[in-house]
């Protein structure tokens, strides 16, 4: 009987090799699926964030038809959570009135109606910004250019440096501060230079101090203006032939530097609000902050 041959240690490294690889290719799609699954689950995860936050909140508290002006949404309380932060006005119906709806804004180059659909308001005698009237429209749109990455330093609302003062034209000498927060699992600055009327209906006109507020992250996008904005882009994009009539305005308790929010209506011209008609109250807060309006100081609860 022939003598049994012992494995090469060549074959008996191949096969430790073949099996490590093996073992190896198995450990790395279960990491996968596991990766995978938990990838997914995040992703829903902040889906829903985002879906819930982008809810407006009709609430007891959402103020009644009968309110005669704007700082009567100061009465206003925020219930502390992100679907709190935009409030139903009026059945969610703007109130324009018919001459005001028709009204079309020609552009005369200046900075307050640098193009037409787009009219801003001169800084008021404490330096805030204020109320800005716009019509959206597709043509106004296509116009747009891709926006740049950062807003110029020279454009500075109140309330964005501490310890500066307004000279009568501009706000000159301080500091800025702009804390870190949580905010959909993420790290991001508290404060933002947020639009009043949207760059992405105007372009680089609407980038001026005097169409911009000290906003906090989740007033300017989380959910915020963003809302409307989109609401206003997504009916156009359904309609192309319409046009939009917005009016924003940024709402001060006395002589507060920063907005305790922003009144923000819009409506559908052509179709007298079949197409879109909103008014939202959207405050001006963080979860987990505590703001001082008088000078955009914050600290971190």
């Amino acid at each position: 009987m022939a003598k049994r041959r012992k494995p090469s240690k060549s074959r008996f490294s191949q096969t430790v090799a073949i099996v490590i690889a093996i073992a190896a290719v198995l450990s790395y799609q279960s990491f996968g699926q596991d990766n995978h699954k938990h990838k997914s689950s995040t992703g829903q995860s902040q889906s829903k964030v985002l879906q819930s936050a982008k809810k407006a909140n009709k609430s007891a508290n959402t103020p009644s038809s009968s309110a005669s002006n704007d700082a009567d949404l100061l009465n206003i309380k925020w219930d502390g959570t992100l679907d709190g932060d935009i409030v139903h006005l009026n059945n969610n119906h703007a109130t324009f009135t018919d001459s005001e709806l028709k009204q079309t804004f020609p552009g005369n180059g200046s900075k307050l109606n640098p193009v037409d659909g787009l009219s801003l308001s001169a800084l008021d005698s404490l330096g805030r910004s204020q109320q800005a009237n716009f019509v959206a429209s597709k043509a106004a749109i296509d116009k747009v250019t891709k926006r740049p990455s950062q807003i110029p330093q020279s454009v500075r609302p109140s309330g964005w440096n501490q310890g500066d003062h307004f000279n009568g034209s501009a706000w000159v000498g301080g500091y800025h501060n702009n804390s870190k927060v949580s905010l959909g699992g993420s790290k991001q600055a508290l404060w933002n230079k947020s639009h009043i009327v949207g760059y992405q209906f105007f372009g680089m006109p609407t980038m001026v101090t005097e169409n911009m507020t000290t906003g906090t992250r989740v007033e300017n996008a989380y959910p915020g203006q963003l809302v409307p904005e989109d609401d206003i882009r997504y009916a156009i994009k359904q309609n192309p032939n319409i046009t939009i009539r917005g009016q924003v305005t940024p709402v001060y308790s006395g002589n507060e530097l920063v907005p305790r929010g922003v009144h923000y209506m819009a409506k559908s011209v052509e179709d007298n609000g079949a197409s879109l008609n909103l008014n939202y109250w959207i405050f001006n807060v963080q979860p987990g902050v505590t703001i001082n309006y008088n000078t955009g100081a914050s600290s971190i609860n």
